[in-house]
């Protein structure tokens, strides 16, 4: 199911005694948010890159 507009999940986790926060930002790579990318990417630990090998 494509996105339409932008989509955010957040979940925090226990793991090991630790908390983990994830945020998760789904902006379907529309350019509208292009500007707005590094304010969220910045502090972050990690990424995750998904994309649909199936449409070329």
């Amino acid at each position: 199911e494509s996105t339409i507009g932008a989509a955010f999940f957040s979940q925090t986790l226990a793991v090991n005694d630790r908390t983990i926060k994830f945020e998760i930002w789904d902006t379907a790579g529309q350019e509208r948010y292009h500007s707005l990318a590094p304010m969220y990417y910045r502090g972050a630990a990690a990424a995750i890159i998904v994309f649909d090998i199936t449409n070329p």
